[in-house]
């Protein structure tokens, strides 16, 4: 056990119980420590870190609340085993998963405009073919590379208020958490190579292979909002732990 005081360093950024936490997540979620790996000691850490068993004990408790650790009584803390497949398809926020993974997390609205849906948006919204919808093209970085291209339609005859949103501020699921709570929500997912267009909003090689997440989320039948979330593949990781009702957004 005594290398992993070699593993875990405070990176200066934030509250210092963030960053013990951040360090912790590193190693966990880079499968430096693999499920079961114990987790050092809240005196332990506290005594490497020179910050109060406090402070430890919320950056533990917190990883614990998140599914990444395990706390056993008069035993300690472990690596929690990873969930079942299905839950990989939590809707997640961007703006939390990215730090955890202690990395710095960038958002980007490239485009914000009301338009008409065209025939096969229609069909995916369950609306009128020319109804009003709002169209957001947005990008969202981990440190400097570009892992999700997201491209999403709001429905504006259920929310009328995203035609003034500030998207140019604000992820879009984020904003739709805030004012429209979800009743139901379903994926597809596919794979796909990168066209010229897509590989220029990547940042990456046409032809590059990229996982392709379609979805869309309801109140009651109707659709409030679809989305086609494109993730570079040599980027992204379908390998996340969730657990229900944490960090979801619409």
């Amino acid at each position: 056990m005594s290398e992993w005081r070699e593993q875990l360093e405070l990176d200066g950024q934030g509250a210092v119980y963030e960053q013990i936490k951040r360090a912790l997540s590193v190693n966990i979620r880079s499968g430096d420590w693999a499920p079961g790996h114990r987790v050092p000691g809240e005196e332990d850490l506290a005594n490497h870190f020179g910050a109060a068993r406090m402070t430890v004990h919320r950056a533990l408790r917190e990883l614990t609340d998140e599914g990444l650790i395990i706390r056993r009584r008069r035993a300690g803390s472990f690596v929690a085993l990873p969930p079942p497949p299905a839950a990989m398809l939590e809707i997640v926020d961007m703006s939390s998963l990215i730090p955890a993974r202690g990395q710095h997390y960038h958002y980007e609205c490239l485009v914000n405009e009301t338009v008409n849906a065209d025939q096969e948006t229609a069909e995916r919204m369950r609306i009128e073919t020319g109804s009003p919808v709002q169209r957001i093209l947005c990008r969202h970085y981990a440190d400097e590379a570009v892992v999700e291209l997201e491209e999403r339609w709001i429905n504006l005859s259920l929310l009328p208020e995203a035609r003034t949103a500030a998207f140019d501020r604000s992820s879009p699921g984020a904003w739709l958490l805030s004012v429209a709570p979800w009743t139901e929500a379903e994926h597809t997912v596919s794979a796909a190579n990168a066209d010229t267009a897509t590989a220029e909003l990547l940042d990456a090689a046409i032809g590059q292979a990229c996982l392709v997440l379609e979805r869309r989320t309801f109140q009651a039948e109707r659709v409030v909002t679809y989305a086609r979330l494109t993730h570079p593949g040599d980027r992204h990781s379908m390998s996340e732990r969730f657990i229900p009702g944490n960090g979801s957004q619409s």
